[in-house]
């Protein structure tokens, strides 16, 4: 890192420090003020974390999603379904709490409930990032209409932060969304696969990557990061992923 970017982040963090006395940020899960111990403001409130708990082991080796077994390796689904993507991580479990924090994040402009998610990841995935060294992250794009609609991308919101935090340059325009799909939340793993056929698209200038860790909010079935990883596949690049938080899956 430059000494001008050091300077860049230095001066960032002071703007937010001084918006953060006058204007408290809210904790994701609660929205109340998020306090401060020890000079330093939590990203959640303490009793929010039994709402939201980090997730840890036993977890599939291969999705990340966490398993009732000690003995598994995988998961129901990874052992029965071939993932194109090398492997992907979550911060969180997922609870119903959790849930909607995203979705008030995702859809109701709560962008700051990114940044607090984005140190989150961090604080629970930088070793395993590290240890994959990736050349870049990648937002998973939205079609230009969600766009218009929504007014920004959240997953690009946890990009950047991730990004400024772990020293890790984001590419904005390497991968595209060029299909507008029908919403997944509502789909099977069958119909999801189908929705993104052909929805997304790499630009020609890939050659210097050879690692590429897709980040979104959360990881359901894996449908999404593997249609960009088949994507990416075709240019020799190897696809990660990092989420907030796994869903149960199909």
């Amino acid at each position: 890192m430059t000494k001008d970017n050091k300077d860049k982040i230095n001066f960032e963090k002071f703007i937010q420090g001084m918006v953060d006395v006058f204007y408290p940020p809210a904790c994701p899960i609660c929205k109340r003020p998020r306090p401060i111990v020890n000079g330093i403001r939590l990203n959640m409130c303490k009793p929010c974390r039994k709402k939201a708990p980090i997730l840890v082991e036993p977890i599939c080796f291969k999705c990340g999603k966490k398993l009732d077994n000690t003995e598994d390796e995988y998961c129901k689904d990874c052992r029965e379904y071939a993932h194109i993507y090398i492997r992907s991580f979550s911060a969180f479990e997922y609870t119903d709490s959790l849930r909607k924090s995203i979705s008030e994040f995702k859809y109701k402009n709560k962008k700051e409930f990114g940044i607090v998610y984005a140190r989150e990841m961090c604080n629970a995935l930088e070793a395993q990032i590290k240890l994959i060294n990736p050349d870049v992250l990648i937002a998973v794009p939205i079609s230009k209409e969600k766009m218009k609609t929504r007014g920004y991308n959240q997953a690009q919101i946890i990009a950047d932060e991730m990004g400024k935090i772990l020293g890790i340059p984001v590419d904005t325009e390497l991968v595209y969304r060029i299909k507008n799909t029908t919403p997944m939340k509502n789909l099977d793993k069958a119909n999801r696969i189908e929705n993104l056929k052909n929805a997304f698209q790499v630009t020609k200038n890939v050659v210097r990557y050879k690692k590429v860790m897709i980040v979104d909010d959360i990881y359901t079935t894996g449908a999404t990061i593997d249609a960009i990883a088949l994507e990416l596949r075709k240019f020799g690049i190897e696809c990660y992923g990092a989420f907030i938080s796994i869903g149960k899956g199909f």
